[in-house]
């Protein structure tokens, strides 16, 4: 069975490795690489990154008001 997530941007489900996982690093909002940590997915897309900004879901993911912008790799 494959494992699906829902993007917090645009709210689609998705298969998990169609997504990215971010997390609070204390410095700011990363990809995390180890899975581990309070984190939040969405699609490697800057339109779903700025949407869950723009609604305050990703703050409300990570409970951390004032997320501020985060930029994907790549």
């Amino acid at each position: 069975m494959i494992p699906v997530r829902t993007c917090i941007g645009c709210r689609a489900k998705a298969p998990q490795a169609e997504l990215v996982r971010l997390v609070w690093d204390g410095d700011g909002v990363v990809v995390s690489r180890t899975g581990k940590g309070r984190g939040a997915w969405v699609h490697p897309s800057d339109e779903c990154v700025a949407k869950a900004n723009r609604r305050g879901a990703l703050a409300r993911a990570l409970r951390r008001p004032g997320v501020g912008d985060v930029n994907l790799p790549g």
